[in-house]
């Protein structure tokens, strides 16, 4: 990165001319300006500044509004410093200029020490090596300042002032990049030392004085007592060439002219481009401002070196930069004031706050002000229809005591068209002292009025300037409007318009007849005319003007209107422009004299007749959810405003078929040889509207599909092909909209051939009596296909040829031969087509064995129980049978067989049999050889019998019936037809059921019950006797009583509360729609029905229940609320009472539902309570009382219903009076007495009556402890007695 100082020689080259000029401007200081381009700044699109890129010092905005400053290290760049630089304020709200502020002169030959150097060092002050530079950046409250120095980042928060110093360099101005709203001021003070000072926007909601900052002395910002309060800086404006520029905010009719400058000193040119945004009018404020800042802080500056030199302030001491000790000029600096020392930066101490100086300070600003207020009054001229020119004076100062620049004045301009005393609205805000007022409206009264403004403050209002703008012609016009019309003439009507301060005295209509040029065909007062001789359906442009005394308005916008005319003729036939599947497109020609046409549709398959598809004025239009492949007609009528045309004549169109659906999947037809093999197929379910031309087959093999026929046939024979091969077949069809897709594949596989003959099998180790082991090899041919499985046949003594094994494997073992007899072998291959040749025959002989098997015996049953079983003896192949081993199995769900007899005998008897059951028996030979294997299965079933008996009963019972429950017993071979029941000493016969309900029976009986079984044999046992119990029965319903009706509650009652009552009861109350719902459960016979409605009928019903079950409902009751009545009446009031008659008054009552309320009052003297008063009044005056006497007065409200009914409230507290005597008392003595009197007495809440029962109760517990205890101690002594 370079170094600050060489990119500032980079960018301005300073003037070597040390010779001082004279600015009569600046109190005659020798000053000498650098003025140079590179010190501008560009203002980039994002509202920042920056400098050109090879500028080493940046300022970086971060996203959290901090300010992130790098800077580098310094060095030598020039060895002449300037006499003096510019100081250049730097926004980002505007464009920048290159203006001066004061500046700082000093002698060029004079050498003063640099600051913060030693005048002992002997260092030059001219080389650019000792020259400081520093940056005072001021931090608002809120506000993060973070700064960088090489790898290490401090972040310090506001409200701070840091002061940056860099010890090399020369003082030139460094163009910087702040953030928006900030503003850069470059200083070059007299010791050379170039000072940046960042200042932060004011917050908005901040007092004029700014925010708060702390560093300085007494916790006084550090910058607080050397600049003025003011806001935020003010924008830099630009002026085009023209002078006018229209200020932003302003009201559209406000133009200002050029400002007036008091010196002739136009506002410089900007270096920069106009940034986006409101550009607005005047000089540029930032400088201005900052010049009168500066000229306050030098006054200041002076009265603290005054201060000090008299010994008030201490002399500080510099702190020490880079480990040297920096010591102070004698000479103080102009803006040591602002250098502060926080967060770990380096600067300077404030000096105390001057108390006195901050009331100078505000006493100046209340001069200012009036100053302010003492603006002239606004001059208005060249006054016109809608526009004025304003002109401004500028307050009258005394120059010598306060240093204003002119151009700091901003004036505010406020206009009002309701009068003096109207509404006033801001129009102007800006410096021009000449202001052009626009788009004002003619012959209206103004009046206008202007205030002053400096910096934060603001001067008192003027008094309003009346002015009154001038008339003008007419505003233009609306267009014509229609009236009515026909084929030769069309009257036309329009409104009037403004007249703008005179008098419309007459409008003037032209018209167009078509050629462009418009001839007047009315020229009158009158806002309606009607326009002759014109020609049918023809059109015509119309324009009105309006003309006063001063002039003739703009013409209106052009109307036109058409003649009637007569109606269309007949159209030509609708062409069908393209045709599609669902859709067809249909077009038409428009002729003259058509607007509208209606386009009509005939679908002879709904036979609707024709529909009109489509109106308005396009000529074509697609229709759109047609069926394919269908003809539809057509016909087109024309419109305009005199009717309809006739009919067009129908045409006819055909929408284009689709392709047709694919196939179904192809079959196989016949049988797959190993050649070919027919395949067929069904046309598909859709032709798509067309018919099938014809058929495509492809056939794939493995390698792809190819195309293997193409016909209208719907079969096709697939040949020359391989043997044993899958193939995939696949159809699609065509119409002439195009090919479908293709089906489903059907796969098929051609047929091998048999394979050849196996060479002979050969014999396995050594053969047995009843088996051997053979083993053969594979044929030399499988004919094609995979060796599937081998066949061995065997050739018995008898010639009887039979298969011993089929099988992958290829050796087996032949078992069940008989011993010592000669057997022949052969073997053959099979695959998926069949089977080969025999192969030659092998002869082998079997050795003995065990005895063959007997065959199946003979059985013969004797009776249900008992059968008889014979055999005959096998051969014993050899050996003589020494016994027989006789099995049988008796239940058929067990594969295993008993062994039943074991002896020589031929014959068995078997007893114990069950009837009606299968039983299966074999026979086992055995010789000294071994067993021999089993006879076959004979089998023999014993005849049936009479069932079994029932077993197993269940029942449940009510109160009248009982219902049981069995398990169906065995049938001993014949199904059961029908169960005997025996009930007590009835019995009656029942169907083939195991569930059975005998009605009718008493509650609370005891019954015995058997069960018989019956088949067509006989009958079976009885079962063992049941006792079964019925149950009592249900509780029947109660009755409904109603024994406290309430106007929102029902309290209901039921029952008989006499005795033990285990019933439960269910009440349920009958809702809108219909349905009940239940309100109650539980063994209770009350229940208050509660948040109901007033004189409203209820239904209820009512069921009891037990451990039986539940009764049936009783019967609807109906029970009615009774009406509200109206709350009670507060205790009446007695006033004014004599010795015979009085005041009563009582607080009114409030009305239920809207019914009427009157009162009804009593009084009770010596007798009961009479009625005195009936009415709706709240007061009554008594009579005819008594001297002297005591009364009672109570009053109670009186609903009176809409049917007429009453319904009497509660009646008030009573309220006690007494009459006056005849002698005279005073008058206090009387009000305290009919105070007394008056006291009305206080009911106890339920809390206070509770309390009170309590206490007794505790009081009564308390006697009664007592005497038990006097008791017990009288009882005790007698004992000791």
């Amino acid at each position: 990165m370079e170094r600050i100082e060489d990119v500032m020689e980079k960018e301005t080259k300073v003037s070597e001319s040390l010779e001082p000029e004279e600015d009569t401007n600046q109190n005659n200081a020798n000053i000498s300006e650098v003025s140079t381009n590179e010190l501008c700044s560009e203002v980039k699109q994002n509202g920042h500044l920056s400098s050109d890129d090879s500028l080493s010092h940046e300022t970086e905005i971060v996203e959290n509004g901090e300010v992130d400053v790098a800077a580098s290290g310094a060095a030598a760049a020039t060895s002449t410093p300037p006499s003096i630089v510019t100081c250049h304020p730097i926004t980002n709200n505007g464009p920048v200029t290159n203006q001066s502020t004061s500046p700082v002169s000093f002698s060029p030959n004079s050498k003063p020490s640099p600051r913060g150097s030693s005048p002992q060092n002997g260092s030059n002050p001219n080389s650019a090596a000792n020259h400081q530079h520093v940056v005072h950046v001021h931090i608002s409250q809120g506000e993060t300042f973070s700064v960088r120095v090489g790898e290490q980042i401090q972040r310090i928060q506001g409200p701070a002032t840091v002061r940056m110093v860099s010890n090399n360099g020369p003082p030139l101005p460094m163009p910087m990049q702040v953030p928006p709203g900030h503003m850069v001021q470059q200083i070059v003070d007299e010791h050379g030392i170039l000072t940046h000072v960042i200042l932060s926007p004011q917050p908005t909601s901040m007092p004029v004085g700014g925010p708060s900052m702390t560093g300085g002395p007494n916790n006084t910002p550090p910058h607080a007592q050397y600049y003025p309060n003011y806001g935020p800086p003010y924008p830099t404006h630009h002026y085009p060439s023209h002078h006018h520029p229209t200020h932003h905010g302003a009201s559209p009719h406000v133009h200002t002219g050029a400002p007036t400058h008091p010196h002739g000193t136009p506002p410089p040119p900007s270096c920069n481009s106009n940034p986006s945004g409101p550009v607005h009018p005047g000089p540029s404020q930032p400088n201005s401002m900052e010049g009168r800042a500066n000229k306050q802080r030098e006054r200041v500056k002076r009265k603290f070196e005054d201060r000090r030199s008299q010994g008030m302030y201490q002399q500080q001491t510099r702190p020490r930069i880079n480990g040297k000790q920096k010591e102070s000029h004698a000479k103080p600096m102009p803006y040591e004031p602002y250098h502060y020392q926080g967060n770990g930066m380096n600067g300077d101490s404030l000096p105390p706050v001057d108390t006195g100086q901050q009331a100078e300070l505000a006493e100046e600003r209340k001069v200012i002000q009036q100053v302010l207020s003492s603006t002239p009054d606004p001059t208005v001229s060249e006054i016109e229809a809608r526009s004025a020119l304003i002109q401004l004076a500028l307050p009258e100062w005394d120059p010598n005591v306060y240093e204003i620049d002119p151009a700091d004045f901003r004036f505010t301009l406020l206009l009002s068209d309701k009068g003096k005393e109207g509404k006033y609205k801001l129009v102007y805000s800006g410096d021009a002292t000449e202001i052009t007022l626009k788009d004002l409206k003619p012959a209206t009264d103004y009046h206008l009025r202007v205030y002053t403004s400096l910096e934060d403050l603001k001067g008192n209002t003027t008094e309003s300037v009346k002015f009154t703008t001038s008339a003008c012609e007419p505003d233009p016009p609306s267009p014509p409007k229609l009236a009515n019309k026909n084929k030769t003439s069309i009257a036309l009507k329009w409104n009037s318009t403004c007249e703008n301060g005179a008098k419309i005295s007459t409008y003037t209509l032209e018209m167009d007849k078509g050629n462009g040029e418009f001839v007047e065909v009315y020229n009158g007062l009158q806002r309606q005319t009607r326009i002759n001789k014109l020609q049918a359906s023809t059109k015509y442009t119309f324009r009105l003007a309006a003309i006063n005394s001063i002039g003739k308005s703009e013409f209106s916008d052009p109307a036109s209107f058409y003649t009637s005319g007569s109606v269309p003729s007949q159209p030509d036939p609708p062409m069908l422009s393209e045709p599609f599947t669902t859709s067809l497109i249909i077009s038409w020609i428009k002729h003259p004299n058509e607007d509208t046409f209606q386009l009509q549709m005939e679908d002879e398959s709904t036979g609707h007749g024709f529909i009109a598809v489509y109106n308005g004025p396009n000529l074509s239009y697609k229709v759109k959810n047609l069926m394919r492949n269908t003809e539809y007609k057509f016909r087109l009528a024309a419109f305009n405003d005199e009717g309809q045309s006739k009919w067009s004549d129908v045409v006819t169109c055909r929408t284009k078929p689709d392709r047709p659906a694919p196939p179904p999947k192809p079959q196989i037809k016949g049988k797959i040889h190993a050649y070919n093999f027919r395949v067929v197929w069904e046309p598909p379910k859709d032709n798509g509207g067309a018919e099938i031309t014809k058929y495509i087959v492809e056939i794939d093999d493995g390698r792809g599909y190819e195309t293997l026929y193409e016909g209208s046939e719907r079969e096709h024979v697939c040949d020359r092909l391989t043997p044993g091969q899958m193939y995939m077949v696949r159809v699609a069809c065509c119409n002439v909209a195009g090919r479908s897709e293709f089906s489903e594949p059907c796969g098929a596989t051609t047929q091998a051939v048999v394979p050849g003959q196996c060479q002979a099998p050969k014999l396995q180790g050594k053969p047995k009596a009843t088996s051997l082991h053979l083993r053969w090899a594979c044929p030399e041919y499988d004919g094609g296909a995979a060796v599937s499985e081998y066949a061995v046949q065997m050739v018995t003594p008898d010639n009887t040829c039979r298969e011993v094994y089929k099988g992958r494997d290829l050796d087996c073992i032949v078992a069940g031969l008989s011993p010592g007899r000669p057997y022949l072998f052969q073997v053959r291959a099979f695959n998926r087509v069949g089977g080969g040749g025999w192969s030659d025959p092998f002869e082998v002989v079997s050795g003995a064995g065990v005895p063959d098997p007997p065959k199946a015996p003979q059985l013969v049953c004797k009776s249900a129980y008992s059968a008889l079983v014979s055999w005959e003896p096998p051969v014993n192949n050899g050996a003589t049978i020494t016994e027989y081993r006789l099995e049988w199995q008796q239940k058929t769900d067990v594969t295993d067989f008993a062994l039943l007899y074991t002896g020589p005998n031929q014959n068995y008897e078997i007893k114990g049999l069950t009837p009606a059951t299968l039983y299966l028996f074999r026979v086992q030979a055995i010789n000294s050889a071994g067993h021999g294997p089993y006879s076959p299965v004979g089998t023999c079933v014993t005849p049936p019998s009479s069932p079994s008996s029932v077993t197993v009963i269940r029942h449940t019972s009510t109160a009248t019936s009982i219902t049981l429950y069995w398990k169906e017993p065995n049938s001993n071979g014949s199904d059961i037809t029908a169960y005997n029941l025996e009930v007590g000493d009835k019995q009656f016969t029942i169907g083939a059921v195991t569930e059975y309900t005998i009605e009718t029976l008493s509650p609370e009986t005891a019954y015995k019950i058997r069960i018989q079984a019956v088949n067509s044999i006989g009958v079976g046992p009885f079962s063992a006797p049941v006792r079964v119990t019925t149950r009592p029965l249900p509780p029947n319903p109660s009755k409904l009583e109603c024994i406290a009706p309430a106007p929102n509650s029902l309290k209901l009652k039921w029952g008989d509360q006499r005795g033990l009552d285990t019933n439960h009861y269910t009440l349920e109350m009958e809702k809108e729609d219909g349905n009940f719902q239940v309100i109650y459960e539980g063994s209770s016979h009350f229940f208050k029905v509660n948040k109901l409605q007033e004189t409203t009928n209820y239904n209820f019903r009512i069921y009891a229940s037990n451990d039986v079950g539940s009764g049936p409902y009783s019967e609807i009751y109906t029970f009615t609320t009774t009406k509200a009545p109206p709350p009670a009446v507060r205790a009446p009031r007695v006033s004014s009472i004599t010795q015979h008659s009085c005041s009563v008054e009582w607080p009114a009552c409030k009305a239920v539902q809207g019914d009427s309320v009157v009162y009804l009052l009593q009084l009770q003297g010596e007798q009961e309570y009479q009625k005195i008063y009936r009415g709706e009044d709240t007061g009554f005056q008594v009579e005819n009382l008594s001297p002297k006497t005591d009364y009672h007065l109570r009053v109670c409200a009186i609903r009176i219903c809409e049917d007429g009914t009453e319904v009497v409230g509660a009646f008030s507290p009573a309220v006690t009076f007494t009459t006056q005597g005849h002698e005279l008392v005073s008058k206090q003595e009387t009000d305290i007495k009919q105070e007394s009197k008056l006291v009305e007495p206080k009911q106890l809440t339920d809390q206070q009556w509770a309390m009170i029962i309590l206490m007794g109760f505790v009081v009564f517990a308390v006697l009664v402890a007592f005497v038990a205890q006097q008791i017990i101690k009288y009882r005790s002594s007698q004992a000791t007695r």
